[in-house]
């Protein structure tokens, strides 16, 4: 097959859509499929040997301002009125987009093309029209059952379920990096918490910041280090001001994911406090996989991902967060139990080879394709 991965930001940010797209287009390339991502002209251009074209675009705080979604949309679609020529003209099998304002596009080049398209959903972007053109796309995914019941409820179609998947190659359990420990403490015993994501609103990094605040007076060693940008930075640190342990939060910004493993390697407990109904949770599947024990929120998807190997409380209670935090910080015997179990569930359950397995079935079953491979 011969396949676009098609996605602006992949080539302009980090995240767990970004990360899909890097991933996904590698594990197909693995299985022998051409596979080529298109991005935005960015400074993220993915680490591997695939066929990577970028075009320049309008960044969307140029647009007027009638609102977020429709700013993403235009932002969106200056790229794509580069970028759908060369859809068309260099003929693929598949056209693999992850956000919905990109269907419009992607199913013009597929009629003129030949193309199929199939869109990967990874959250409730819904506006006006949106259903319509979901029923004319080939083939909608839903990185889990939750975000699938969304989509279902939106426009009437229960889309087939594609986890996301984590590189076990690198995020799994690797020795404590102590020299990295010895930056934020000189004292072995420190204990270190750790989230991941980028500083938004949603993520609700302020409820982990409270909830750390109440251990402090019995864990006085406590370190919070925050590995993320955005926006709310300045608000997150006035929280962490407003509770006292300013001194106890450390932002780290953007920290590349080949370097997180190393973090999750001192870390004795990972926080993920979302508030918003997340689709999947990738960076708690990250830390699972590197063997921390997580507590996370049951906001959309993530109990999902956590399932059994972790600790849930309900989002915005940073009074349950430090009672499960504390559960764990308790008992090093609990804490190695629930790190091997995490470690075990994501290995089991949600790795790019089994997301490769579901979705190369599909694209060839929609090709008529057979196992002995050929092209249409």
């Amino acid at each position: 097959m011969k396949i676009a991965m098609y996605n602006l930001t992949t080539t302009t940010a980090s995240g767990g859509i970004e990360t899909f797209n890097k991933e996904m287009a590698k594990e197909l390339s693995k299985r022998g499929h051409e596979v080529h991502i298109y991005g935005g002209k960015g400074k993220r251009i993915p680490e591997c040997s695939l066929t990577v074209y970028i075009y320049p675009y309008k960044q969307r705080d140029k647009h007027p301002n009638f609102g977020t979604r429709f700013r993403k949309m235009a932002e969106r679609w200056s790229m794509a009125r580069k970028a759908v020529r060369d859809l068309c003209t260099r003929r693929y099998d598949i056209i693999y987009i992850s956000k919905p304002y990109d269907m419009p596009w992607a199913l013009w080049a597929a009629k003129r093309s030949g193309a199929k398209v199939v869109f990967s959903s990874g959250g409730t972007e819904f506006f006006p029209g949106y259903g319509t053109l979901a029923k004319r796309v080939d083939l909608i995914t839903a990185c889990s059952h939750f975000n699938a019941d969304q989509i279902e409820k939106q426009c009437g179609i229960h889309p087939v379920i594609l986890y996301n998947g984590v590189n076990t190659k690198r995020f799994k359990p690797l020795p404590a990096a102590l020299k990295l420990k010895s930056r934020f403490s000189s004292d072995p015993e420190t204990i270190i918490l750790l989230s991941a994501g980028r500083l938004k609103r949603v993520k609700g990094f302020e409820y982990a910041i409270q909830a750390v605040a109440k251990l402090v007076p019995k864990f006085q060693n406590i370190i919070y280090l925050i590995a993320g940008d955005g926006q709310y930075m300045p608000h997150l640190k006035a929280c962490a001001k407003l509770a006292g342990i300013t001194k106890k939060v450390v932002f780290l910004g953007n920290v590349p994911n080949s370097r997180l493993p190393k973090y999750y390697s001192i870390t004795d407990a990972s926080i993920f406090s979302s508030i918003h109904s997340e689709a999947f949770g990738m960076s708690a599947a990250e830390a699972m996989a590197c063997g921390v024990p997580v507590v996370g929120t049951t906001a959309g998807g993530i109990p999902e991902v956590i399932g059994d190997a972790g600790l849930l409380c309900p989002p915005k209670n940073s009074d349950m967060l430090a009672e499960k935090l504390d559960s764990l910080l308790s008992d090093s015997k609990l804490r190695k139990e629930m790190g091997e179990k995490g470690s075990r569930r994501i290995n089991e359950l949600f790795t790019w080879k089994h997301s490769g397995d579901t979705i190369e079935s599909y694209l060839l079953l929609m090709l008529q394709i057979n196992d002995s491979g050929g092209t249409r």
